[in-house]
């Protein structure tokens, strides 16, 4: 019998059987139908209603390996209160939610990697904030701004015992071809004091802080958090030093720098 024929001789055996035999009927031809359908409606009206309440950022910024529990909420209302953002019209947003470990190439530390760079790439993040460690590693893949071309020289003098450097001949190493050979080889030159660096990374999962004063091409690319009253009232770092740098290719310097002076107040 054809499905056509069939469903019409089974309603023609409801007639007259009321509501509750109708509803068993639907339920049984049209349930997969109908649950597709309302997963549908439920999924455009999402998106629809997301698409509308969008607001651009004012900032967004990274927290990476962040320990606090409040510090999202603390600091997106701190900055929105300082800055004077309505909140109503921009997003500030505090993003609390990546971990990397160095010494440990789990998910997690996959997935933040990852996150990091499709951040960058839309353009859309501004503000990285992390320990000492994961500073350094980000900093020496050149992923931050010269401090030189945000603060003026009087302003970089004020917070010069604030300041973290990258050696720029560290990362231009690391961006060489002889980089990429010790990558395929493992060996190195041992008189190479950067290849012995990156050797001594690559085992250990350490950066050892190097003065400036012994840099080739020292950079300013973040501050040193470590009295940050915003920070230590959120517990973000408790025990490191936390380290806020602007990221290279932001679209919003001037509330990224903002917010860098408001974090450290």
């Amino acid at each position: 019998m054809a499905v056509r024929d069939e469903i019409r001789q089974q309603r023609q055996k409801l007639k007259g059987q009321g509501f509750r035999a109708h509803w068993d009927y639907f339920w049984e031809y049209y349930k997969i139908h109908t649950i597709v359908a309302v997963v549908a409606i439920i999924l455009v009206v999402t998106l629809i209603r997301d698409i509308a309440n969008r607001k651009p950022y004012a900032l967004y910024s990274l927290f990476v390996n962040n320990q606090g529990m409040e510090t999202q909420l603390l600091l997106q209302d701190g900055f929105a209160e300082y800055a004077g953002i309505d909140t109503s019209s921009e997003n500030v947003l505090v993003d609390t939610s990546s971990n990397y470990i160095g010494s440990s190439i789990d998910q997690t530390t996959v997935a933040t990697s990852e996150k990091i760079m499709a951040l960058i790439a839309a353009s859309e993040l501004d503000v990285f904030v992390s320990d000492l460690g994961t500073a350094y590693h980000y900093a020496s893949q050149e992923t931050f701004m010269d401090l030189r071309d945000v603060f003026t020289k009087e302003e970089l003098d004020a917070m010069s015992d604030r300041l973290f450097y990258v050696d720029q001949a560290y990362a231009d190493y690391l961006a060489s071809e002889e980089y990429t050979d010790y990558i395929t080889t493992g060996k190195f030159d041992e008189s190479n004091k950067y290849a012995v660096m990156a050797d001594k990374y690559n085992n250990t999962f350490q950066y050892d802080e190097i003065s400036p004063s012994e840099m080739d091409d020292p950079v300013p690319v973040g501050i040193k958090l470590d009295n940050s009253k915003a920070l230590a009232e959120a517990q973000a770092y408790p025990g490191s030093t936390p380290v806020a740098a602007i990221v290279i290719n932001t679209e919003r310097i001037d509330r990224s720098k903002q917010f860098i002076e408001y974090l450290m107040q």
